[in-house]
């Protein structure tokens, strides 16, 4: 009873204060879990955000927004699981109380603040990211620093290239280094570093930068004045002190078997046998050479090519090494009867020019005889036919072959001179004379050679003469009687050396269409005939490389050795090709071109201007030659100067310079009326392609681009200013844009445009063409209009503009006042233009097409202008 009245006291007495302790206990308990749901939504938040953040950093050059950062920072702050019992403090109702107020307030300020300021970076599309601007700045730090790395190696390899032009350089290891590194450095892109993760900070790019500034201050090592870049190769070092060392080797044992020889040749009737004398000719020709020569000619421009040579020498002299045995004979009995009998390559018996050579050697009153011809014509070949049929001529006791060439040339105070004293040691050696006195002149030479040639008849064949020289300073006496020599030199140069040397000339031409043929079959097989499909497949092929040939053994040989065995006609059709690569024929075409005249050297590089294969209409070509000034005449007679032309003109096909080509009339190039004023309007040329193509390598201020199947223009570079002529006709070019940079060619005289498809051409296009003579857009048939530029064309002498079918007018033409030729025929011009009687200097005016009357007035006033500058009617067209 006394415990329920004492619990029934307790609860009188403390039941309010429970109850009140209770209550706040609830509302606490409902705070901290308001608290802690809103902390468990911001951390929601915080990761979402961290997420998209994660992927808009994958982007180069991205750091997060600073905003972002800092709500970040502070979400993850507040989110800390200690702040809840931070916030309450442990111990008592009134304690409750605090804290409960307490968790009020901050849920609600975090609500309000934090957390929904959050929300925004949540959104769909939101950026949280921007740009990293110290990558940017480093990038461009980057780029100016590799600028500044190329430029230094651009200075280091033009130094560089100067000093390896030092014969037994190589580059020095340390700048070959060097040379890589910046290579690489420069070859980078920033953009690829960052994108490819190698640069995803200002640190890496700095350290990049780090890299090219050690470069640059490496590379100032190299940039001094006077600083080598290069070293001596020492591998062709020790080659080149081999190979001296082997040549003083060799001449060591050339005096040794010099001398040897000397004591046998006392004795009566000997002579150095074949095998000695070729052994130490080969050695003479070895110890003479100069390394250094060698090296700086390219013949030696790396250790292998010299341990072939030190090879070569090792033979030799293991060779000699059989001469220097005890009691080995280095002579044989006797000299030889007349001569030896010359090797000969396969060739056409030229019987005709053989036998006349002979004739004129059979008889007393010729002593001297010169075979001329162009180079490749055969004169060789011929003269030694000659050589082998004198070794049976009963006449002559000894018959002496040399070979000249330039060999025998010597420079004296820079002019070039025959070396007698070497060309008359030659002789002495193939007379078998014994040269005791090595120091002997040439007077003494002279003598000893006269006295020995004179106690005999003797035929001394010179081949490949290119300077004149005096026989009586050599030692070589005219044939009289039976003692004495005859002479037989074949050259290219009939006037500089086969008259003044007072020779009957023999002209060597070309051969004939069955003796080239013939040729051609002999050297490249008969088997060629039985190839399957010969006549149909191969045949036209032949004919065509033997027109190409023109006549020339050289040439046929060529193709021939190239066309040997075989049978594919494909082969057959390019064949001609290989004569481009041939230096023997290119010489021979080049020889020729020397040999013309100025006037028809201008007159045969024009024909370059035209297409490949082109056939060159033969009044057109003469035409412009006029008007290019090739051909004047000082009366001003056009019709002298057209008849001077085709003189011109045959001249160049008699010189096989151009090729004639007579085909019938196909009435689409001309119209009715040139076919009835001029009947040879048929006759064309064609360019030899390999004479085009040296006429082209002769001429660098001709752009020549005709026949190629162009679209456009030319590319800006292509437009040099030192351009003279320029032709692009026969081509597809359809316009010129007006937004092109126009050519600025203040020296170009000649511009080509006809046979295109141009429609309109800006009025800019002439503006920087002063000096423009000739303008051909003849057979542009869209073309509308011109610009009224041309009338600036004060220079312009000819202007074409035939067949031009869509043109209706043309600009003013009163301030061309030097115009000589206008052709305005098969147009659609159907009034003359009004300034044409202010062309003063008017030559040669050409009508036609849709012009339906000329005023009587114009008529007049063309025929007091034609009449006041000393033309007659019938020069007018």
């Amino acid at each position: 009873m006394d415990i329920a009245n004492s619990i029934i006291g307790f609860v009188k007495d403390f039941g309010p204060t429970v109850r009140k302790y209770v209550k706040y206990q609830i509302h606490h308990n409902n705070y901290v879990r308001d608290f802690q749901k809103l902390q468990k939504q911001l951390k929601d938040r915080q990761d979402v955000v961290d997420a998209n953040l994660k992927t808009q950093l994958k982007q180069p050059g991205k750091i997060t927004n600073k905003e972002v950062e800092t709500w970040l920072e502070e979400a993850r702050q507040e989110i800390v699981e200690e702040m809840i019992e931070d916030l309450i403090c442990k111990g008592g109702c009134f304690t409750y109380i605090c804290s409960s107020r307490k968790l009020d307030k901050k849920t609600k300020a975090l609500n309000e603040g934090i957390f929904k300021q959050g929300e925004k970076y949540t959104n769909a599309g939101v950026i949280l990211v921007v740009d990293d601007h110290s990558i940017q700045y480093c990038a461009s730090v980057f780029e100016d620093k590799q600028k500044e790395v190329k430029h230094q190696r651009e200075k280091i390899e033009a130094n560089l290239k100067t000093q390896l032009m030092q014969p037994g350089k190589i580059v020095w290891k340390k700048v070959e280094d060097w040379r890589e590194k910046a290579s690489q450095q420069i070859a980078m892109k920033v953009e690829d570093l960052i994108s490819q993760g190698e640069c995803s900070s200002s640190t890496n790019i700095e350290e990049k930068i780090e890299e090219l500034k050690r470069i640059l201050e490496n590379g100032k090592e190299f940039t001094n004045d006077g600083v080598s870049l290069v070293v001596d190769d020492h591998s062709i070092q020790y080659c080149v002190s081999a190979f001296e060392e082997k040549q003083k080797q060799l001449k060591y044992r050339k005096e040794k078997i010099e001398a040897n020889l000397k004591t046998q040749l006392r004795q009566p009737r000997k002579i150095a046998s074949k095998e000695v004398e070729d052994w130490l000719e080969k050695v003479s020709q070895q110890i003479t050479m100069k390394i250094e020569d060698l090296i700086s000619q390219g013949e030696c421009s790396s250790s292998t090519n010299l341990e072939e040579r030190i090879e070569e020498l090792k033979r030799i002299l293991q060779k000699g090494k059989e001469f220097t045995k005890a009691g080995v004979s280095l002579v044989v009995d006797g000299h030889p009867k007349k001569g030896v009998t010359l090797l000969l390559e396969k060739c056409i018996a030229r019987d005709n020019v053989q036998e006349e050579i002979l004739q004129l050697l059979r008889e007393d009153k010729v002593t001297r005889i010169a075979v001329c011809g162009m180079g490749g014509v055969g004169k060789t070949t011929i003269i030694k036919q000659v050589h082998n049929k004198l070794l049976k001529e009963p006449k002559f006791a000894k018959v002496i072959w040399v070979k000249l060439s330039k060999d025998f040339d010597i420079v004296v105070r820079q002019k070039k001179q025959f070396d007698i004293l070497k060309f008359q040691k030659c002789i002495a050696r193939k007379l078998g004379l014994d040269l005791k006195n090595e120091d002997q002149d040439a007077t003494e030479l002279a003598g000893l050679l006269s006295d020995t040639l004179q106690q005999g008849s003797c035929v001394l064949i010179l081949d490949d003469v290119w300077e004149p020289f005096s026989l009586e300073d050599v030692g070589i006496p005219d044939l009289i009687g039976n003692n004495g020599c005859k002479l037989v030199l074949t050259t290219r140069l009939q006037q500089k050396v086969a008259r003044a040397m007072e020779c009957e000339v023999i002209q060597v031409k070309p051969l004939l269409d069955d003796e080239a043929l013939a040729l051609f079959l002999y050297k490249v097989g008969s088997a060629v005939l039985s190839y399957p499909g010969f006549k149909s497949d191969i045949e036209p092929f032949l004919k065509q490389i033997l027109k190409k040939c023109n006549g020339l053994p050289l040439a046929i040989g060529v193709v021939a050795k190239t066309m040997r065995g075989k049978s594919d006609p494909y082969s057959w059709e390019i064949a001609d090709k290989e004569l481009s690569k041939s230096k023997e024929v290119v010489d021979h075409l080049k020889f020729s071109y020397d040999h013309l005249e100025e006037q028809y050297k201008k007159c045969f590089l024009y024909c370059a201007l035209y297409p490949e294969d082109y056939e060159i209409p033969k009044e057109e070509l003469i035409e412009f030659w006029i008007e290019e000034g090739f051909i004047i005449d000082e009366r001003g007679s056009r019709h002298l100067m057209i008849c001077e032309g085709h003189v011109i003109f045959e001249k160049l096909i008699d010189n096989c310079m151009l090729e004639l080509v007579k085909k019938k009339y196909k009435g689409y190039w001309l119209s009715m009326h040139e076919l009835i004023e001029n009947k040879n309007k048929e006759d064309r040329v064609i360019m030899h392609d390999l004479l085009r193509e040296m006429a082209l390598n002769m001429s660098p201020q001709f752009m020549m681009k005709a026949g190629m199947a162009l679209e456009e223009l030319p590319e800006e570079h292509e437009w040099r200013e030192d351009l003279l002529k320029v032709s692009l006709m026969n081509n597809n070019i359809r316009e010129i844009p007006s937004s092109m940079s126009y050519p600025k060619c203040p020296m170009l005289t000649t511009l080509l445009l006809s046979n295109n498809n141009i429609t309109t051409i800006p009025e800019a296009f002439f503006y920087h063409m002063p000096g423009l003579k000739i303008l051909d857009l003849s057979r542009n048939y869209k073309l509308g209009r011109l610009p009224s530029s041309i009338s600036k064309l004060e220079n312009l002498t000819t202007l074409l503009l035939e067949n031009c079918v869509s043109l209706k007018e043309v600009p003013s033409l009163s301030n061309l006042g030097g115009l000589k030729k206008l052709n305005i025929s098969e147009t659609s011009i159907e009034e003359l233009p009004q300034s044409l009687n202010m062309l003063t200097n008017l030559k040669y005016l050409r009508l036609g097409g849709r012009l339906s009357e000329i005023p009587v007035v114009v008529i007049i006033q063309l025929l007091e202008l034609w009449c006041q500058s000393g033309n007659s009617w019938q020069q007018m067209k």
